[in-house]
């Protein structure tokens, strides 16, 4: 599957945050794709991604993610993209609310090849806390992957 770089990275986020059509979203990523965010202390594979996007998404099943702008440059793109949703299961250490909550996030994407090569975000942790009244437990839900020890 080819897309172009214009257009990649904003299919790459639809497809995994607003429709969960991970088995599409593999063929546009490269075999050593790694994602990281502010939500996880180490990188992820997308194996790890889809299970970390997921769990997002079941916590959240309200969840949309608007892409605000998209810049590309040569082989990078710069996203802004808002998420809006409630909080149904408990997660982050954050608690199940009808609240609804409005955050963005920045990132950075590596493309090689027509691929996604790399994704890092940066999420506004300090918003969605200010709307719950609730710290996150950055590294709570998931455990994915091997535990480190400190």
């Amino acid at each position: 599957m080819s897309i172009s770089p214009e257009n990649l990275p904003s299919t790459f986020i639809k497809l995994a945050w607003n429709k969960g059509h991970f088995n599409l979203l593999k063929e546009y990523c490269c075999k050593d794709f790694q994602y990281h965010t502010t939500f996880n202390e180490r990188a992820l594979n997308f194996f790890e991604y889809v299970v970390y996007v997921n769990a997002f998404r079941s916590h959240m099943p309200d969840l949309e993610l608007t892409i605000e702008q998209v810049m590309v440059k040569d082989n990078t793109a710069i996203l802004h993209t808002i998420l809006s949703g409630t909080i149904k299961k408990p997660f982050f250490g954050l608690p199940a609310s009808d609240k609804l909550i409005t955050f963005a996030a920045m990132s950075t994407m590596e493309m090689e090849h027509g691929k996604v090569k790399t994704l890092d975000s940066i999420i506004d942790i300090a918003g969605i806390q200010r709307q719950l009244q609730s710290e996150i437990d950055v590294n709570y839900p998931l455990e994915i992957g091997p535990k480190t020890t400190k």
